[in-house]
C-alpha cells in the first residue's frame, strides 16, 4: 500500500466534505480512473503494495539504472474492467479525450440505462479549458463532458488512497514484476500488463469496489 499523501486542513477538510456529500452514493456504478507508470526494470523505488494479508508481503530492490518507461490509462466499475490505454507520458486533453472517446464512452453507451458516475482525479490533463497547441477544435474538458453526457464524480484533491484502483494497480504490479522480473522490451511489458489485466478475476473487481467506504 502506497503511504498517504501530505494533507494541508485545506484538503482535510475537501475529504471530509466528500464523504459527507458521498454517504449514500451506489459505488457500484462508479467507474474509477487513474494513470499508471511502468518501467521495463521494474516500479521505482523500493515499494510495497496492497496483497492478500494471507500472504507474505513482497517488496522490490531500488532500480539502480535506467530503464524505458511508458503511461497506462486504466478504469474500472463493479459493471466490469473498461479497455486499457497507453498515452503518452505527457498527455493533453486532445490525447485524453481520444482515450475517453474510445474506451469511456463505448462502455457508458452499454450501461445507459443506470446511473453511471465517472471518477478521475484533479490532474490537470483531466481538467483542461485551454486549446492544445492551437487547436481551434478542442473544447474544454468540463464541457467535453457534458457535451457527451459524462457524468463526472467531484473528487477531494490528494486522495488517491481514496480510489480503489490504486490497489488493483497494486495487483497488477505484482504479477508482472513477480520474482523481481525485469522486460526487454516496451511490447514484451505492454503484452504483460494487457494479460495481468485482462485475467483480474471478477471476484476482485467486487471486492475492490465492495470495500471503498473501508478506505
Amino acid at each position: 500500500m502506497n503511504t498517504a499523501p501530505c494533507l494541508k486542513p485545506v484538503h482535510i477538510r475537501g475529504r471530509l466534505e466528500f464523504a459527507r456529500n458521498n454517504m449514500g452514493r451506489q459505488w457500484n456504478l462508479v467507474i474509477f480512473s487513474d494513470e499508471k507508470k511502468f518501467n521495463l526494470d521494474g516500479p521505482d523505488g523500493l515499494n510495497s503494495y496492497w496483497r492478500d494479508l494471507r500472504k507474505e508481503p513482497r517488496y522490490f530492490s531500488r532500480r539502480n539504472y535506467g530503464g524505458g518507461s511508458f503511461m497506462v490509462w486504466g478504469a474500472f466499475s463493479a459493471l466490469g474492467k473498461l479497455e486499457l490505454r497507453f498515452v503518452s507520458k505527457s498527455m493533453d486533453g486532445r490525447e485524453y479525450q481520444e482515450v475517453l472517446s474510445r474506451s469511456l464512452l463505448p462502455f457508458l453507451r452499454r450501461y445507459r440505462r443506470l446511473q453511471v458516475v465517472f471518477q478521475q482525479d484533479n490532474a490537470g490533463v483531466h481538467r483542461s479549458k485551454r486549446p492544445h497547441r492551437n487547436d481551434p477544435d478542442f473544447a474544454p474538458m468540463m464541457r467535453w463532458f457534458e457535451d457527451h453526457g459524462v457524468d463526472v464524480l467531484e473528487w477531494p484533491s490528494r486522495s488517491p488512497d481514496l480510489n480503489p484502483i490504486e490497489n488493483l494497480w497494486g495487483i497488477i504490479v505484482r504479477r508482472i514484476y513477480d520474482d523481481n522480473r525485469q522486460y526487454q522490451t516496451v511490447d514484451e511489458l505492454k503484452e504483460a500488463i494487457l494479460h495481468a489485466w485482462n485475467s483480474i478475476p471478477e471476484e476482485i473487481i467486487q471486492n475492490l469496489v465492495g470495500h471503498v467506504t473501508d478506505y
